[in-house]
């Protein structure tokens, strides 16, 4: 792994967060896991991924609820000259920071505010703030840690559900179904994941498919691990 040491003046060393540290890692599993490809919706997947699993790994080590956490991304990386308490905020979205130098915290928080650009390769640091929402409210609305149960449904879809190409709505779709297969279908997790997505503006059916329901895919444990930075693209993001 390779981290910048910040220049000291907006930036200090990115080692200084556990979760970009958590964030970097995982990237290196989804590679292996789901091979998502890095542009568009699908990068911008790719990153909320990353997101999701380094805050999971700063709650873990700081033994904190879903509650209790501040739900901010490299709160750690601005030096005291940045107008902005972290590069992302999964709780608010576009709330982030708001500097003259680095401009204003571009996320948004629901699909109807979703961000076309040809920057930022198609905007993957930009509208992952979207399913960083839905994890938040989702791990806000169950309660506990955030790892025990929801952590779980992730990571499942991530490493047995997806194709290179999926989008959002893969991604929901899949989290929805694995609700209900670990936590019961129809049940509080199940539909505490489908209202999750519906407030971001990503709908889903509550209950699996047929396919699903009759004939579920076994959640197993793979493995995988490499590396992948791209903090550098854009240092605000």
């Amino acid at each position: 792994m390779v981290y910048g040491d910040g220049d000291g003046r907006l930036f200090r060393r990115f080692t200084a967060s556990l979760d970009v540290i958590g964030h970097e890692l995982t990237h290196g599993v989804t590679q292996y896991a789901a091979a998502l490809s890095y542009s568009g919706e699908t990068g911008a997947l790719n990153e909320h991924v990353s997101d999701a699993f380094g805050i999971m790994v700063k709650q873990f080590t700081l033994r904190q609820t879903a509650r209790e956490s501040d739900w901010l991304i490299g709160a750690e990386l601005f030096t005291p000259a940045v107008r902005g308490k972290a590069v992302r905020s999964m709780a608010a979205p576009g709330t982030a920071y708001d500097d003259p130098v680095l401009g204003r915290d571009p996320q948004p928080a629901h699909m109807r505010n979703y961000v076309d650009t040809d920057d930022d390769n198609g905007g993957v640091h930009i509208n992952s703030g979207i399913p960083n929402h839905a994890f938040y409210l989702a791990a806000i609305a169950l309660g506990g840690n955030s790892w025990d149960v929801l952590g779980r449904v992730w990571y499942a879809a991530l490493t047995q559900r997806l194709t290179p190409d999926a989008g959002f709505a893969d991604f929901a779709r899949a989290t929805v179904d694995i609700a209900g297969e670990l936590f019961s279908n129809g049940g509080r997790v199940q539909r505490v994941v489908a209202d999750a997505w519906s407030s971001v503006g990503i709908r889903t059916q509550l209950f699996a498919n047929s396919r699903t329901a009759s004939h579920p895919r076994p959640i197993g444990r793979p493995a995988a691990l490499s590396v992948a930075s791209k903090w550098r693209q854009r240092p605000a993001h």
